[in-house]
């Protein structure tokens, strides 16, 4: 049974059945193998169910899949896993005894460096160590409960990172003074997610002092614009910059403006070189121009290398990771940015509808 309940509320879930149904996946595959899954594994019992990675991906956000490249699903690494991060493997089914052990090893660690386990003074914890630590007749039976949660712990920023030998399912995990902010606040899932989102939230700026009156120059009070985001980019983005998920939000909108120049081109690339093939030539495959004379070449040459520049420079980052949050102003901006974008691609379809009509021979 799920631990999902009104007692969760506030940790990170997925937006629909096709995403629960990935994490569900991942975290079956996980505990029949005690690694981490394939993404191309995933891919193929969601399809043999008829789930397309992509729509399932279109679900999910960082904070429940870890390290995943969400460019799918042009080109899959067979390489690449899927991770769960806690919040993940909490949505999932049979995931309590993971969890809970998970949860007793981050409050084991706050317990090392507040000095209460005065003995150990390393910032380590091991599968060796560990009976000693919690009492051999408290941890559970079977150890590759503990070696998951040690998997899981791998992926979350409450530790700085683990060894693992599946041969004997020994272990070691390490932490650093980070741990302090979890102190007192994994005795539930709910307290331990919100102190380890604010981990993640951005340092707030240096405060500005005001300078002496007699420094001060005069200056126009700031221009605030209000303007409706594309259809596309609301769809895929305003939910998440609403609940806080600013990079997310943006990584998706431009995920959406790369999916768009897939199906209006007919191209299988990906980021930057999709757009150079798109957008790049004398009679590109999608005009997403509007001057004419002179000004057509230049502006032709800036509007691919700003669609270039948008994979390269706001999507790839967020996708690839490591994975951080935006201002959320800035945020703001990179939608707007994006929103552009979209209304130029609608120009390239209008483009591609009249082609396709005169084509038809129709007026």
């Amino acid at each position: 049974m799920s631990q999902t309940s009104s007692t969760t509320v506030g940790v990170s879930e997925p937006s629909g059945d096709k995403g629960r149904a990935l994490l569900e996946k991942v975290w079956e595959a996980f505990k029949a193998a005690d690694a981490w899954p394939s993404v191309d594994h995933i891919d193929t019992l969601l399809f043999r169910e008829g789930v397309h990675l992509e729509e399932a991906l279109a679900e999910l956000s960082s904070d429940l899949v870890h390290g995943v490249n969400w460019n799918m699903p042009v080109s899959v690494n067979t390489g690449q896993t899927f991770e769960l991060t806690f919040a993940g493997a909490f949505n999932c089914s049979n995931s309590e005894p993971e969890t809970h052990m998970y949860l007793r090893l981050v409050d084991l660690a706050t317990e090392i460096e507040c000095g209460i386990r005065a003995p150990f003074t390393a910032r380590t914890l091991d599968a060796e160590t560990l009976p000693d630590l919690l009492g051999r007749n408290s941890l559970p039976e079977d150890p590759r409960v503990i070696y998951r949660a040690v998997l899981l712990a791998g992926v979350e920023p409450a530790f700085g990172g683990s060894s693992t030998n599946i041969a004997d399912y020994s272990w070691s995990l390490n932490f650093d003074r980070r741990i302090r902010a979890f102190v007192g606040v994994a005795d539930t899932a709910l307290a331990y997610w919100t102190t380890r989102q604010g981990l993640l939230a951005p340092i707030p700026p240096d405060p500005v002092f005001a300078a002496p009156p007699q420094l001060r120059l005069s200056r126009t009070p700031p221009f605030a614009v209000s303007i409706p985001l594309h259809h596309e980019v609301a769809a895929v983005a305003a939910e998440r910059f609403e609940n806080g998920q600013h990079a997310d939000a943006v990584m998706r909108a431009f995920q959406a403006v790369e999916h768009r120049v897939q199906t209006l081109s007919g191209l299988p690339e990906v980021g930057a070189r999709l757009m150079g093939l798109a957008l790049g030539s004398a009679t590109p495959m999608l005009v997403v121009t509007q001057a004419v004379g002179p000004s057509l070449p230049s502006e032709r040459e800036g509007f691919r290398d700003l669609f270039k520049g948008a994979m390269t420079g706001l999507r790839n980052p967020r996708a690839h990771g490591p994975h951080y949050a935006d201002d959320p102003e800035e945020a703001q901006e990179m939608l707007a940015f994006a929103s552009l974008l979209m209304r130029r691609l609608d120009h390239a379809e209008d483009e591609l509808n009249t082609q396709a009509a005169q084509a038809a021979g129709t007026p």
